[in-house]
């Protein structure tokens, strides 16, 4: 099976500062990959040039050609991105932003219902609260037919319910053939979506592999610079300084 993204000495300097050097990576559908790493590592860098908007070094293959061939409107058919909440200053109902994305109304109300979105699809985005705009933009994403989808920290806002609801959109939208890449800071929310790993060190040094081979407590602690304590199979900050915790 042939990559949807195929990364090739990747390289990105931003501001004077190499982010990272020398990756190489493949994407394929039915994958997720989580994109772990430290604050400022580049981890949102690395999707603003998976997503042709900012430029990188090296190559990256999309379906086949070079990213940098594909004019916006054609990008955007092969590649979703949800990042930042978007302006609500414009007066736009969450009905009226969704439709700027689909027109089929049986759509909108089937994906607006897995995140509790349809019951205020009348109401002003400037009247909903972070992780209501959040339920919006996940819904909005779920219209797109992208086979390539990016998301930077798409549960930041979101309570436990909607986090959980997430973490199951995403596996069925893998399931269904999509390549998804996302970057979380939640390690339990990282084991339970990765299939790879992205680590980024903040030095310009990644490593990529199977989540089951990468998602190791010494690996992650050096990582974050911070010691990890592992229960069971799920590896969580020591708050406490305690002991390991063994399962």
């Amino acid at each position: 099976m042939a990559a949807l993204l195929q990364l090739s000495g990747v390289g990105i300097t931003r501001a004077g500062r190499v982010l990272l050097e020398n990756m190489n990576e493949a994407l394929y559908g039915g994958q997720i990959t989580v994109v772990l790493g430290p604050n400022g590592a580049g981890k949102s860098s690395l999707l603003l040039a998976m997503a042709g908007l900012i430029p990188c070094a090296g190559s990256m293959m999309l379906c086949g050609a070079p990213l940098s061939s594909y004019d916006r409107q054609a990008l955007s058919r092969c590649v979703a991105w949800q990042g930042e909440l978007p302006p609500a200053e414009f007066g736009l109902t969450v009905h009226q932003r969704l439709q700027l994305v689909c027109r089929d109304q049986t759509r909108i109300r089937k994906q607006a219902n897995i995140m509790d979105a349809d019951g205020f699809l009348t109401r002003s985005l400037g009247h909903l609260s972070s992780g209501e705009r959040q339920r919006v933009e996940l819904v909005a994403l779920s219209l797109r037919e992208a086979p390539l989808w990016l998301l930077d920290e798409p549960m930041s806002h979101l309570d436990l319910k909607y986090q959980l609801r997430c973490v199951d959109m995403l596996r069925a939208q893998a399931a269904n053939g999509r390549a998804i890449v996302t970057v979380v800071h939640d390690l339990q929310q990282a084991h339970a979506l990765a299939d790879r790993l992205i680590l980024l060190d903040g030095r310009g040094h990644v490593h990529c592999g199977r989540a089951d081979e990468l998602f190791d407590r010494e690996i992650l602690s050096q990582l974050y610079d911070t010691p990890l304590r592992q229960q069971g199979s799920v590896l969580m900050p020591d708050y406490g300084g305690a002991d390991e915790i063994t399962g």
